[in-house]
């Protein structure tokens, strides 16, 4: 990394010298020069870099005090010290330099040199890992050193925002479900969610269950040339986590221990109760309030606010533990984590508990085992109504304020003028308990064949047992009856993996060649039993005996894949590499067309080694990068493929005798195979001001075809659906990171990321069928809420054009089709849950012993269908009343002239699924707001302490009238995949706003 010295660069240069700078890397080496004269106070100087260039902004400073410089725009300083003082000179990307000083008007000329450790910087890949100059895919790089001083308890917030092309959302349910998309939705019937691969082995159940704290890298494979060499698997991404290991040496402790409150922060202006007895009173006069109530509603001696009820503040605790060292030939890690976290929610929480061992140990010079195993333990409650049809939260926000919470015998009580349960009964007297036992482990030995080959065979399970329980009691209505139900969900999957991995440099060339053979066998077994109308209700959910009708079930799947894979990465004069992969994946899951092939390439070319680059040295480490490559998805069930057969039965005449039969579920597609995405991608990175500020940028284009879909089966042949290879859809779009060192003194340190993405996604394609519609989430809308049509993107909103009110306070609907009246001819795409640019923006920010971080989400160009705010605006009988004070205030029998809701006495009740519930949920979100002061185990004695105070979500600017833009469906419509109905409100679970306290300890 040479430096010229242009006027150019020093102009822009000049911006960054604010003061001088102490960038003093631990993991670089220094080289010491020592000058013997008689003592002095006066140093003057010029830094240069190997090629003689200047090295402008160069920290010198005096060893053990605070007294420095820096140097100019010729690369020179001039600095005053004490007699027999050592000056440390530091730069990044370069190696620190430490000078004796022993005479008075020492000029010195000094040269600093490549730190090559930061040159050969290895990337974690599929199956290996390679030097970054190697690299020709798009991976995104994150280390824990972006979140680390952050309370984050799970995965998905650590990569919120923190990593372009990678989209998150979080259910907002204490250890609930995530969405992570990589560069957009491929498939309308199958997940979307990328591979999850922790240290070699592929983590079917996702991240849930990690430690943050063990993690050491997150690497993110964004293009097919990175994602093709995990074949079937990757055509969604790939998310790779690289956990702690041990390192020789003293034995290191580390204890983290945070608090927290987190509440709702934004929440619906309500009707009082009395203001809703007077709304009431107004439109249905003859069924009302009498004077008596409305006195006890006044006075507040009755009603409920439904919010307050519903909502609290929740305790969050977290505690890990950390244990770490051994000696050169053993090393090991330990570490344990506790998690508890209490929803907003009422009667929702999270209990976790992990542990985690790792050991490595060179047993011999040619030999190296390595042993890792995980421990996770959770237990959640409540977690199960978010996504069902008696959603707690929406039904609380249209339930009735005015009514006595429980009947005179004690149970909760339901509205008068509001129908289904009541809404806290629904979680007060009825509990769902999800138990998970999970376990992972793997045992891999290392040979050292001959000079740069190695073989690793690696051994490894993932264990998984869901155990989930629900129990309803007959007091969470008066007309309740007591039910309960068990399910039990195991998984095993078992990986083995033998790879040959050679390495070698031959002059100009570098050649890494790797070669793998895996082997997968999963087994699912599922059990669940049932039962209603409990003669007693004394052991809840361990009831089923008392049951008077009683259901059971059971299911048993297994599925194995075999995989051979092959990668070659030759790099010539450190210039230009090329990257060929190839993998073949052979799956019990397909009938006959078992075995799919998976290749792909990527090229680049570093032109900051080429010789024409000389006269452009403010730019450094400048690569193009190039890839194309197939990867696929067979994201079906185990026995998709094959023609099954269910039993049915049935009695004749009077007679009591039943008889058996069996009937076609499914029919066979023996010629089906795997869904395929086409991807090519187009890069370039490059650094300026010796890598003060790096930049790279990404152009790619996904093309999915294949899909596996249900393919419609005309009626006059029976009806019903099969599956197909059908359909295509493509993701297309740019994503970029940029980071910046933008202060780097020695007092103060400032580093900032930008991320961003812009996404289109389009289906293109859906077979034989013109579109598909989606499933409204919990049926509370009677139109079809959602869409998937050729031309429009996955989570499209489907209905009317709002024109507005009219004249006698009815809705006026665009007449699309001209015919001269509103059908169903007349309904479009209205709206689209996918955003159109999303970011985040990471700050951190060191002056001595503090740090201030502050982090920055948003997402633009995305809209969501306001359910809640549908049902609360619109009433289409007394039972169904409204409940806010904009539907009251600006309903046309109240104010005509700038009514945004039709007349509730004049025919109003032709409320459809219109733009008119589709808002703009554009949104910019502080994710995090940390301050923390470092206690130095010089000034403690014992160990290093880091106390901090943060916030989580402290505020979101946002037009969405919603309590959450995030919030989404999550439905559980199991047919389709989540997208398409994603963007739907129906009362998400709101992502909390949390205070957090914390102390961290190294011994």
């Amino acid at each position: 990394m040479k430096r010229r010295k242009l006027n150019v660069s020093k102009l822009l240069t000049l911006g960054l010298l604010l003061s001088y700078s102490a960038n003093i890397a631990a993991n670089t080496t220094s080289e010491t020069t020592s000058i013997q004269q008689n003592s002095s106070y006066k140093v003057t100087g010029v830094v240069s870099d190997t090629s003689g260039e200047p090295i402008i902004g160069a920290s010198v400073v005096e060893k053990g005090t605070s007294n420095g410089t820096i140097t100019d725009l010729d690369g020179k300083f001039t600095i005053e010290v004490n007699a027999g003082a050592t000056l440390n000179i530091s730069y990044i990307g370069y190696k620190n330099q430490e000078v004796k000083v022993d005479r008075n008007g020492l000029s010195l000329k000094l040269t600093l040199k490549e730190d090559t450790e930061t040159l050969d910087e290895v990337v974690v890949v599929g199956y290996g890992t390679v030097r970054k100059a190697d690299l020709a895919g798009s991976v995104a790089v994150m280390d824990n050193k972006s979140f680390k001083d952050q309370p984050v308890t799970r995965i998905s917030e650590a990569l919120q925002g923190r990593v372009s092309g990678v989209q998150v959302e979080n259910s907002g349910v204490p250890g609930g479900d995530i969405r992570i998309r990589v560069r957009g939705a491929n498939s309308v019937n199958l997940s979307n969610e990328p591979l999850y691969v922790v240290d070699g082995i592929v983590r079917e159940g996702g991240l849930s269950g990690l430690n943050t704290d063990d993690i050491k890298s997150i690497q993110v494979l964004k293009d097919a040339s990175s994602t093709a060499i995990y074949g079937s698997r990757g055509a969604n991404g790939v998310v790779l986590v690289t956990t702690k290991t041990g390192v020789a040496g003293q034995t290191q402790i580390t204890f983290d221990a945070t608090l927290g409150v987190s509440n709702v922060y934004k929440h619906y202006d309500m009707l009082s109760p009395y203001e809703y007895a007077e709304a009431y009173n107004f439109w249905y006069p003859g069924n009302g309030y009498s004077a008596e109530e409305m006195d006890a509603l006044k006075t507040g001696k009755k009603g409920i606010n439904w919010q307050d009820e519903m909502f609290r503040s929740g305790l969050v605790q977290n505690y890990k533990l950390a244990i770490s060292g051994g000696s050169e030939k053993t090393q090991y890690y330990v570490s344990a984590n506790y998690v508890n976290e209490e929803g907003v929610l009422r009667y929702s929480d999270n209990e976790r508990y992990s542990a985690r061992v790792n050991l490595n140990s060179a047993v011999t010079n040619w030999l190296t085992i390595t042993t890792d195993v995980q421990f996770n333990h959770g237990v959640r409650n409540g977690n199960t109504y978010i996504a069902s049809k008696t959603n707690p939260i929406f039904n609380a926000l249209n339930y009735d304020p005015t009514m006595d919470m429980f009947t005179e015998d004690g149970k909760y009580n339901v509205g008068k003028n509001t129908t289904g349960s009541n809404p806290l009964g629904s979680i007060a007297a009825s509990n769902s308990e999800l138990r998970t036992y999970a376990a992972t482990g793997n045992l891999a030995l290392q040979f050292k064949i001959i000079d740069g080959l190695t073989f690793t065979t690696t051994n490894a399970f993932d264990y998984q047992d869901n155990k989930s329980y629900s129990f309803s009691s007959a007091k969470a209505s008066p007309t309740a009856i007591s039910s309960m139900g068990n399910s039990d969900a195991f998984r095993m999957m078992l990986q083995s993996t033998n790879n040959f991995t050679y390495m070698k440099k031959f002059g100009k060339h570098n050649l890494t060649a790797t070669a793998v053979w895996e082997a997968t066998s999963t087994e699912y077994r599922n059990m669940n039993i049932g039962g209603n109308n409990l003669s007693t209700e004394a052991v809840g959910w361990w009831n089923v005996n008392m049951a008077s009708t009683k259901t059971l079930g059971n299911s048993y799947s297994r599925e194995t894949l075999l995989s051979g894979v092959g990668r070659v990465i030759y790099n010539y004069n450190d210039r230009y590499t090329l990257t060929a992969t190839f993998r073949a994946d052979g799956s019990s899951k397909f009938s006959k067309e078992k075995w799919g092939y998976f290749p792909s390439v990527a090229v680049a070319w570093d032109l900051s080694n080429e010789p024409f680059m000389e006269d452009f040295k403010a730019m450094q480490n400048m690569k193009l990068r190039a890839s194309y490559g197939v990867i696929g998805n067979q994201g079906i069930g185990a026995y998709s493929t094959l023609g099954l057969l269910g039993q049915a039965y049935t009695n004749y005449g009077t007679s009591s005798q039943l008889y058996y039969g069996y009937w076609p579920t499914s029919l066979p597609t023996p010629d089906v195979t795997w869904e395929k995405t086409k991807q090519f991608d187009l890069g370039v990175e490059f650094a300026v001001w010796n890598q003060r500020l790096s930049f790279s940028l990404d152009y790619f284009y996904k093309r999915t075809v294949d899909c596996l879909m249900q393919e419609p089966i005309p009626g006059y042949n029976g009806g019903g659906n099969y599956l197909a290879n059908v359909g295509r859809i493509d993701n297309k779009g740019l994503d970029f990171s940029i980071n910046a060192h933008l202060i780097q003194t020695k007092d103060w340190q400032w580093n900032s990321t930008l991320t961003g993405t812009y996404l289109k996604n389009e289906v293109k394609s859906l077979g034989s069928n013109e579109y598909i519609y989606g499933k409204t989430p919990a049926d509370k809308m009677a139109d079809e809420a959602t869409i998937v049509m050729p031309g429009y993107s996955i989570g499209s909103f489907y209905g009317y054009v709002w024109e507005g009110i009219s004249e006698d306070g009815k809705n006026v609907y665009a007449d699309l089709n001209e015919n001269g009246s509103i059908d169903a001819g007349d309904r479009t795409v209205i709206g689209n849950a996918n955003p159109n640019f999303t970011f985040g923006w990471n700050n951190t920010v060191n002056y001595k012993n503090w740090d201030l971080s502050m982090f920055l989400t948003g997402a633009f160009g995305m809209d969501r269908l306001n359910l809640v705010r549908y049902a609360m605006s619109t009433s289409i009988s007394d039972a169904s009343f409204i409940n806010t004070k904009e539907a009251y205030e600006y309903n046309w029998d109240v104010n005509p002239e700038n009514a945004k809701f039709a007349s509730l006495l004049n025919g109003g009740t032709n409320y459809a699924n219109s733009t008119q519930w589709v808002e703009n949920a554009s949104y910019v979100r502080l994710a995090n707001l940390s301050l923390g002061y470092t206690f130095p185990k010089s000034k403690t004695k014992f160990a290093d302490i880091r106390l901090s105070v943060s916030c989580q979500n402290l505020f979101t600017i946002t037009k969405y009238k919603g309590m959450d833009p995030t919030a989404s469906a999550f439905t559980d419509d199991s047919s389709k995949s989540v997208d398409v109905s994603s963007g739907v409100d129906i009362g998400g679970y709101p992502t909390p706003r949390t205070f957090t306290f914390g102390i961290k300890m190294n011994f």
